[in-house]
């Protein structure tokens, strides 16, 4: 085993299961992705309390594994980038203790409880395991497509048996088939050759051939005529090979997935005779069917996880972990922190946003069916809604306004004719140049977290009224910028934002839809309850809030045409709060410590 003397520090960590009472499966793919790839290095937990019980011994492990990049030590200073725990049903316990040394944390076909606590999950093997996976992959298995395999192969004689129950058989099925074949009355005359794993330690009688740990078990697989083993990896290897298999399994839940699997089975532990015969003339069919469903065209698990990505399940908030997600998407999980209410989102496979021209023109034109500019009257409209809620339903009269993601300035030349005066600061050097040359307000290029007001506007007051039109979700870091907006606004000052509803319409009532389209890029969905909590944590009292984006169509049961439904669903949505957008205003009622 190669330890990390260095020491090693790879940017992906797999962690197989290391159980005695799970086999081999687990450690045999990980190992397959840790031989090809230089960032990926294997992490065994052989500690009994955090793996769930009784783990391989570690000298074995060095044995099998031989040169393969592994970490001896898991320091706490050291973080990795991305964990993957391939531990079938990981304990709660060391799902908690690699979130403390992993930016992003994935379940590789997770069952356990823990499942619904990873950020992350992929599903390779076939299993109906709740909630659903982000991802279900299953040509990260890495067989050959079962459309490339003869569907002939299945249903040859069957004269040359395998019998193999994995690299270590814990459970010992194979002396109890073994055992089970030799009792049985009128048994086929095949020639059985018995497969035992590198860490398996049985013994068999003198009339039953073994193959000790056979360095090329596919080729044994592919010659043989029918294989009978257990649910996992050596299935798939004899359905690739074209081999069909009779499945006896080592517990009710690996039974469930061969089930689901549609492969033939005949018991749990102790094999029954009658199961036995039944399930041997099912077996070529279910077998040809299986191998087409369960194997699709094959992906590399290297390169997967050698280049896999994602943003921290940390809360924007308070920064704290572990929370349950509620909502997964191929590419997103969203989570609800348990200490301050705010729902969050975390990304995975996915390039970070670029807030660049396409960002105002094609894309605003894609989803509006107009660029920004084209837009620009109609969006510098609902910011005099905005400030006429300010001055005549809060009864404020701002001097300064400060727009932060000011974008081309719709809301500048709103406040510039009430009458009022501007600042803009916007990433987007376009926007600038346009906000400063064609309508003439002071504004900056800079990302809000590196802003000063002071070497931004030299000279000019504290901004009265600082607002983030549709920007505050685009903030991964929301401590550090509720602290700028604290330091920034005058005491006394309101801080106003719109963002999506998290408790809108779409989301009370279509919620897949919700989360499906919610961009990639909005790392927080707030509502009434999480604002008032959070921002009265940053010296903010709230003054009101404002119910946008009303689409009473989105309600079930609503068409297109406005009938009396329409129009009832309308009236609610005003009064409940049930628009998809709502706006946030509050005072700045102390200053941080």
């Amino acid at each position: 085993m190669a330890q990390d003397a260095s020491p090693l520090r790879p940017r992906v960590v797999l962690i197989p299961n290391t159980l005695v009472s799970q086999g081999m499966g687990h450690l045999k793919r990980c190992a397959s992705a840790a031989e090809a790839v230089k960032e990926v290095a294997l992490w065994f937990c052989l500690d009994p309390v955090l793996a769930g019980g009784p783990t391989f011994d570690p000298e074995q492990l060095q044995l099998w594994v031989g040169s393969l990049p592994t970490l001896a030590q898991w320091p706490d200073s050291w973080v990795a980038e991305v964990a993957v725990l391939d531990f079938q049903r990981t304990s709660p316990a060391l799902l908690a203790w690699v979130a403390r040394r992993a930016k992003v944390v994935v379940g590789w076909d997770e069952g356990g409880k823990a499942r619904l606590k990873f950020p992350f999950l992929v599903d390779s093997l076939p299993h109906q395991t709740l909630p659903a996976p982000n991802l279900k992959h299953p040509g990260l298995l890495g067989y050959p497509s079962g459309a490339s395999v003869p569907g002939e192969r299945f249903h040859r004689p069957i004269r040359r048996v395998v019998v193999s129950f994995g690299g270590a058989d814990p459970l010992g099925l194979t002396v109890t088939f073994c055992r089970f074949w030799s009792q049985l009355a009128d048994r086929p005359a095949w020639e059985l050759t018995v497969v035992r794993g590198p860490l398996a330690r049985f013994e068999l009688a003198a009339v039953f051939p073994v193959v000790d740990n056979p360095p090329d078990l596919p080729r044994l697989l592919r010659e043989a005529d029918l294989v009978i083993t257990s649910w996992g990896l050596t299935v798939l290897e004899s359905l690739a090979a074209g081999t069909p298999v009779l499945l006896l399994n080592p517990s009710r839940y690996h039974d469930g997935l061969a089930r689901a699997a549609g492969l033939a089975r005949f018991g749990v532990l102790q094999p029954r005779a009658k199961a036995f015969r039944d399930a041997l003339g099912l077996a070529p069919a279910a077998s040809e069917a299986a191998c087409a469903r369960l194997l699709p065209e094959p992906a590399s698990s290297s390169d997967y996880w050698g280049t896999f990505g994602g943003t921290p399940a940390r809360c924007p908030v308070c920064g704290t972990t572990g929370h349950a997600v509620f909502a997964r998407t191929p590419h997103k999980s969203f989570h609800r922190c348990r200490t301050c209410s705010l729902e969050f989102l975390s990304v995975y496979q996915l390039a970070p946003k670029v807030y660049s021209d396409a960002y105002f023109f094609e894309d605003y034109q894609a989803q509006y069916g107009k660029t920004y500019l084209e837009d620009f009257a109609h969006i510098s409209s609902l910011g005099s809604e905005r400030l006429s809620f300010v001055t005549k339903k809060l009864g404020i009269r701002p001097g300064i306004v400060f727009d932060v993601g000011c974008a081309f300035g719709p809301f500048l030349a709103a406040a510039s004719k009430e009458g009022l005066r501007p600042f803009g600061v916007d990433i987007a050097a376009s926007a600038i140049r346009h906000v400063t040359q064609t309508l003439g307000f002071p504004a900056v290029q800079a990302s809000w977290l590196d802003f000063v007001w002071q070497d931004a506007f030299p000279g000019a007051p504290q901004p009265d009224l600082l607002t983030m039109w549709y920007v505050i979700e685009h903030f991964s870091d929301l401590d550090s910028v509720l602290r700028k907006v604290s330091a920034v606004l005058a005491t006394g000052g309101t801080f106003a934002f719109g963002t999506p509803n998290g408790l809108g319409m779409t989301r009370r009532f279509r919620g897949t839809k919700f989360w499906d389209e919610s961009p990639d890029d909005h790392f927080s969905v707030w509502n009434r309850r999480s604002a008032r909590r959070i921002l009265r944590k940053y010296g903010f009292d709230i003054l009101g809030f404002r119910n946008t984006g009303l689409h009473p169509e989105r309600f079930p049961g609503i068409g297109p045409g406005r009938d009396w439904r329409y129009h009832v669903v309308a009236w609610l949505g005003k009064r409940l709060g049930w628009g998809d957008t709502f706006e946030v205003y509050a005072k700045k009622s102390r200053e941080l410590k």
